[in-house]
This record gives C-alpha cells, sequence and structure tokens, in this order.
C-alpha cells in the first residue's frame, strides 16, 4: 500500500497545526504537552547537531584520511586524537588535571578567532566608518554633497567615543568622596548612554520583527490548512 501525495500533505499539515496549537496552548499554563513537544525539539536539534558535526567534522577530518592514506593519515590525526582522549580524564576528580592541557588549546584558539574576527569584521569597519567621512579627498565635493557625509562621520565619530567610554572604570580617590571618574569623562559616558540605549532598541527591534514574522508564518500555516480542509483536499 503506497500513500498518495496529497494524503501526505494533508496529514503533514494536520501536524504541524496540532504542534502549533498546543505551543500557543502555553499562554494559558505550563502542561505536559508543551514540555513534551520542547524535549522533543530539543532532541531533534541535538540529534540533527550530532549528524552534521560527524559529516562536516569527524569523518572528513578524522577517518578519510586514515581510510585514503592509512600511515599519513594517522600522522596527521595523531594529536586531535591525543587532545580528545585526554579529555576523558575530566570525567574524573582525580585526574581531571590531565584534560586541561586539551581545554587550554580550545579556548586559546577559540579566543584567537574571536579576537580575529571582532578585529576584522568589527573594530576595522568601524574605524573606517569614522574616518571614511573626514578624507581629505572629499574636499573636492560641494559643500551640499559634502555636508551630509560631514554630519553621518560627526554622529558615527561620537557615538563611538562616547560609547567607549562609558565602558572607561578608571577612576581616582577624592578626599569629598568615594571613588569617581572625571567630569569629562562622566559626561561623555553620559552620552554614550543614548547611543547604547538606540543600539539596544534597534537589536530588540529586530527580534520582535523575527518573532512577528515567525508568527505571522504559522498563522498563515494555519488559515491555509483550514481553507484546504474547506476546498475539499
Amino acid at each position: 500500500m503506497t500513500l498518495e501525495f496529497p494524503f501526505l500533505d494533508l496529514l503533514g499539515g494536520a501536524i504541524g497545526v496540532l504542534l502549533t496549537l498546543l505551543v500557543f496552548s502555553s499562554l494559558f499554563g505550563d502542561h505536559f504537552l508543551v514540555r513534551l513537544i520542547f524535549y522533543g525539539y530539543v532532541g531533534i536539534m541535538a540529534g540533527f547537531s550530532v549528524v552534521i558535526t560527524f559529516n562536516s567534522v569527524i569523518f572528513p577530518l578524522l577517518f578519510q584520511p586514515i581510510l585514503e592514506e592509512p600511515i599519513d593519515g594517522m600522522v596527521q590525526v595523531a594529536i586531535p586524537l591525543l587532545l580528545c582522549g585526554l579529555l576523558v580524564f575530566k570525567v574524573s576528580t582525580r585526574f581531571s588535571w590531565v584534560g586541561d592541557l586539551s581545554l587550554a588549546f580550545l579556548v586559546g584558539a577559540g579566543l584567537a578567532a574571536l579576537v580575529g574576527g571582532a578585529i576584522r569584521g568589527t573594530l576595522m569597519p568601524q574605524i573606517s566608518a569614522v574616518i571614511s567621512p573626514f578624507d581629505l579627498e572629499r574636499s573636492s565635493l560641494p559643500p551640499e554633497e559634502r555636508l551630509p557625509s560631514l554630519v553621518q562621520g560627526f554622529v558615527i565619530l561620537l557615538g563611538t567615543v562616547t560609547t567607549l567610554t562609558y565602558f572607561h572604570f578608571g577612576a581616582r580617590p577624592r578626599a569629598s568622596g568615594p571613588l569617581r571618574r572625571q567630569e569629562w569623562i562622566e559626561t561623555l559616558s553620559w552620552i554614550g548612554q543614548f547611543f547604547i540605549a538606540f543600539a539596544l532598541g534597534l537589536i530588540f527591534a529586530g527580534l520582535l520583527k523575527a518573532g512577528m514574522v515567525a508568527l505571522v508564518e504559522r498563522v498563515q500555516a494555519l488559515l491555509n490548512f483550514v481553507i484546504t480542509l474547506q476546498r475539499g483536499f
């Protein structure tokens, strides 16, 4: 017996509608079915991550070199296998220090990649955005074209400087009271708070927009399923 595609589409739509309604039912209180759906979602994502990790990392970087060139492959994967084997000692409270070497290598490599990505992806573009409006080559432009660029440059420069100043925590002792930063630093950090609040507001608006898009998509799926049933699928 074979199932036809329309029936499979109807069955998939019914399951999607049921799961959507069960998730929406969490608005009226937590219950077993909602927790079951969340557990299933976490389990599916964990299984999917394991499969992706095996196909993208473990097999091509560990098994494939050994299968293609056994001797050269073993030499290539010897150090990674050693570091992975040292992590087994982390399950023991007595010999957990042995696995610290692998963790130190992992944390060091991760921080190096993070710092490099932050410099190339955030710091350098930010510096370029601050400098480019004040480029001397733009001085040949007419004032009506140069003025908006200069205003934008001043705003970016002010936001960058004041935001960085907000995170300056250096303070000096004073005889009249507790530790406080200098007045000009306090003033710039106060201005930086507005830029930080504006940036956080944009991030929140983006998250809210993404949530609304997902909500509209689910509502549209429910309506399409109901319309399909009314038309006699």
